[in-house]
């Protein structure tokens, strides 16, 4: 038994490593809430069914670089005019640490 909690223990570093966590601002009503638009990879964060804003997968973050995922978090309607996602810098609804963090997790996602 204290031989698995030690191998749990030594192998829950590399898990996150891989699967960064998700901020409470991700899933906060109050904050960001990026569930209640956008869906995350299978295994990271809230499973969830939405699908008015695109999918946050890996691959489109990576592409976007972490400047473009801020740009479009901070005041996304500068890019579109006419979008629904809140600009959660402009409007003060995230601070700067709170965007940076999301930036980060979104970067880093599988």
């Amino acid at each position: 038994m204290r031989a698995v909690l030690v191998l749990s223990l030594a192998l829950a570093p590399a898990a996150s490593a891989q699967s960064p966590s998700v901020p409470q601002s991700f899933t906060r009503a109050d904050q960001g809430h990026c569930i209640a638009c956008h869906r995350l990879p299978d295994g990271v964060g809230s499973p969830t069914r939405a699908s008015l804003g695109p999918a946050l997968t890996g691959t489109r973050m990576r592409e976007l670089k972490p400047e473009g995922i801020r740009e479009a978090i901070a005041d996304p309607t500068r890019a579109n005019p006419e979008t629904v996602m809140p600009p959660f810098g402009k409007h003060r609804i995230l601070d700067q640490a709170e965007i940076d963090r999301l930036v980060e997790v979104l970067h880093a996602l599988p």
